[in-house]
Parts: structure tokens; sequence; C-alpha cells
């Protein structure tokens, strides 16, 4: 937006669009080898207790406005838990939601996705392919007990997404 169309809309008492926040904070390291910072961990863990009616989810301090409702879904032996996010970008590729898979009891399974909007599936993909490949070659060598960890860029259902899961 120019300075024109912003002093026009001041003047007219207009609201500006708001700018999309960014997760980048959150997710730092998530696309180097599955490195979870701690507000995401924690946000997991909540996640996972409330996917089994043991608690609520906690959204890290300043990130409240970037998430609507959670929801679960029980998918055969899994549970699915969307964390549906608003209006919220990672290296400035607008994010629809943060998936999880668990099991129904605690387990050593579990799988974190970062879903991005299907439109911008070249934007994703310019952004995250090459760290994701990256990455994977990275969590391998840290693997040392074979579980088969995986991490990167993917398309499932013409979304793009960045996955880790870190199984065991």
């Amino acid at each position: 937006m120019n300075g024109r169309t912003i002093l026009v809309a001041a003047f007219l008492g207009l609201a500006l669009p708001a700018a999309a926040q960014p997760l980048d904070p959150l997710l730092k390291g998530f696309d180097d080898a599955c490195d979870y910072t701690d507000a995401l961990g924690g946000l997991l863990q909540s996640s996972y207790a409330f996917a089994r009616k043991e608690g609520s989810v906690e959204i890290p301090g300043g990130y409240e406005a970037a998430f609507g409702k959670p929801a679960v879904v029980k998918e055969e032996d899994y549970l699915h838990i969307t964390l549906p996010v608003i209006d919220s970008t990672w290296r400035d590729v607008p994010v629809k939601e943060i998936e999880v898979y668990i099991t129904e009891l605690e387990s050593g399974f579990s799988s974190h996705t970062v879903v991005f909007k299907t439109a911008a599936l070249k934007q994703a993909e310019a952004a995250f392919k090459a760290r994701g490949a990256a990455a994977q070659k990275k969590l391998t060598k840290q693997d040392d007990s074979g579980f088969g960890w995986q991490t990167g860029f993917a398309v499932r259902d013409g979304a793009p997404r960045y996955e880790c899961d870190l199984s065991t």
C-alpha cells in the first residue's frame, strides 16, 4: 500500500488490512531436522492432552489470535488433531493449519505437520523443498536407533505441507 492510499484510508476512517502474523519464532527449527522450540513442544503436548480428554490446548503467549478452535477426529487407531491457523505465515508462506496424529493411548507414535494453503503450493515448494531434503539427511544421521524418522516437504491431497515424524 503506498503512502497516498494509507493517507486516504486514514482520512476516511477505513480499516487497513491486518498483516499476517509470522509463526517463524514458534516454528524455528521445525524445518531443521524437527528441532522444536519449547513453545511449539508445549503446544503439541497440550494438544495430545486435549485429544485424549485429559486437558486443554495451551496456545503460547502472543499467538492467541493465530489459532482457531482445535478439533479431534478418531481415524482407525489414531487421533487426528487439527489446530486451525488464522491469517499467519511461516517463512512468508500462508499456513492453513497444524496437524497432529497420535494414538489414543500414549505411545511413541506422533506425527506433526504444518499444512500450507493450497494456493501457496509453488511458494511453499520454493521455500521448503530444499530445506526438507537437507533436514532429512541431518535427521537420518541423528536416528541412531533406526526408527526411520521422516521430515520434509510433501504434497498430499493437493495440499503442500512440511512434516516431522519422530515416532519411536
